[in-house]
């Protein structure tokens, strides 16, 4: 029987697969057809983006913490400002948005609440509850939520961490 091995990942590795996840997921003009597939195309463009953004950095930390080394982890948040800066976010918007939209999605990834996460991004983003909202809208959302947590579950577990 064939042994399965996983790759092993060092420190740098792991920060450009977090990376790419975060593209892979956020390009802006997939966020403007995923705004209006989602029916919140009336939404404000720049908080969407934003609220998007600070749950795809908590869904990369939902799985990557489970499997990385806390050292790696810490990185990873700490890279997020640098993530940010390539997507054009300014000092303040950073700051900002550390404070602001990402403590929010991280605080209920932290206390394994990620099925909140919707509820939380209508709460934000339109000011209403999730029972307020399209149905439809709804589903969508919460599906992509769901199967990007899940799927950056499935990422993280392929690869071994290396501590170098």
């Amino acid at each position: 029987m064939t042994e399965n091995k996983k790759q092993q990942l060092s420190l740098q590795q792991a920060l450009e697969v977090c990376f790419i996840i975060f593209e892979k997921n956020c390009g802006k003009e997939a966020l403007i057809k995923f705004q209006k597939d989602v029916l919140l195309e009336n939404s404000d463009r720049a908080q969407f983006f934003r609220e998007w953004h600070a749950f795809v950095f908590a869904a990369i930390y939902y799985g990557f913490s489970r499997y990385a080394p806390a050292y790696m982890v810490l990185e990873y948040v700490r890279s997020i400002k640098y993530f940010l800066q390539e997507a054009g976010y300014e000092q303040g918007e950073i700051t900002e948005f550390l404070d602001n939209q990402f403590q929010a999605y991280i605080k209920l990834i932290i206390e394994e609440n990620v099925k909140e996460c919707p509820k939380l991004f209508y709460r934000r983003l339109l000011g209403t509850d999730i029972q307020d909202a399209d149905r439809r809208s709804v589903m969508v959302l919460s599906g992509a939520m769901a199967m990007l947590a899940a799927a950056c579950m499935d990422i993280f577990e392929k690869y071994e961490y290396s501590v170098d």
